[in-house]
């Protein structure tokens, strides 16, 4: 009974928004404690990760119809079981989520959300021809997954919140794009199938699953490299041994991933990279 229980929450946390909201701001924290302003951008942080909660839990259910032949798969199930909560949950980090924006609302403000914002819309809400997301445009998404994140929990972090040197923030945000990047890869993997049943061709099926695996290593290396050139010019030594460490574990993850199915694995454990991120930072910034 318990465990019954305990595995509904944890379903929920998951698929209803709070888990991936959770790793959005933890992850824009980063980049802000990295900068040495956490506490003075606060609002942003939660914003960032309410807002990614609502699109995310909409994400779930946006869509869902096409799936309807799916009917074997654990998480869609849960899904489908959990599909009203999961619209009032995503209602609810709406209204957060405007309520966060007001304190911010500016032209100059939107106009800076735009180049990510817009890309992370347009991931669930059909805004293209034929009723089109960029969830269905195939395996080019997953780079502009990774640009999009890049902006709004790095690039305008550092640039637009903190005024950090233009060279600075594109650095920062290259290598937050080089980490999402890997850590979207092993959902690819996950979606092979699914992908495929519905006519589209991601990552792996485009360009086979060893090269697929090989290139998410080649990412973790270039952003360990990123972040060794940072931390020798701008930012402190505990960063790179921080990417090391979180990129070994994404390596890890990586050729694990088609040989799991438990989404847990990935809605959990691969999301949860950007919770570790910061915690682990913070771990060894008061070791050294």
């Amino acid at each position: 009974m318990i465990d019954r229980y305990l595995r509904d929450i944890v379903n929920l946390l998951l698929y209803g928004g709070a888990f991936i909201g959770l790793c959005a701001a933890c992850i824009t924290a980063f980049t802000f404690e990295l900068i040495g302003n956490v506490e003075y951008n606060l609002d942003y942080i939660m914003l960032v990760g309410i807002a990614t909660a609502a699109l995310y839990g909409a994400h779930r259910v946006i869509g869902l119809h096409k799936l309807a032949h799916v009917t074997t798969n654990d998480r869609y199930s849960v899904i489908r079981k959990y599909k009203y909560h999961i619209w009032i949950y995503s209602a609810l980090w709406v209204v957060l989520s405007f309520w966060l924006f007001i304190p911010h609302a500016s032209w100059e403000f939107i106009l800076w959300l735009i180049p990510g914002g817009s890309i992370a819309l347009s991931y669930v809400i059909p805004m293209m021809s034929g009723g089109r997301r960029l969830r269905d445009l195939g395996w080019i998404k997953i780079i502009m997954i990774g640009w999009s994140w890049a902006w709004l929990t790095a690039f305008l972090p550092a640039y637009y919140f903190s005024h950090q040197p233009l060279h600075l923030a594109i650095l920062m945000g290259i290598a937050r794009m080089l980490f999402i990047i890997a850590i979207t890869i092993p959902f690819e993997i996950r979606d092979m199938s699914i992908d495929q049943s519905v006519g589209l061709q991601n990552m792996p099926t485009r360009f086979g699953l060893k090269r697929s695996i090989r290139w998410g290593i080649v990412l973790c290396i270039m952003n360990i490299l990123v972040a060794g050139f940072l931390s020798m010019h701008y930012i402190n030594a505990a960063y790179v041994i921080t990417m090391m460490l979180i990129c070994i574990f994404i390596v890890w993850i990586l050729k694990k991933s088609a040989l799991i199915r438990d989404d847990y694995f990935f809605s959990g454990v691969t999301d949860g990279t950007m919770i570790m991120t910061i915690v682990t930072y913070g771990l060894i910034q008061w070791l050294i």
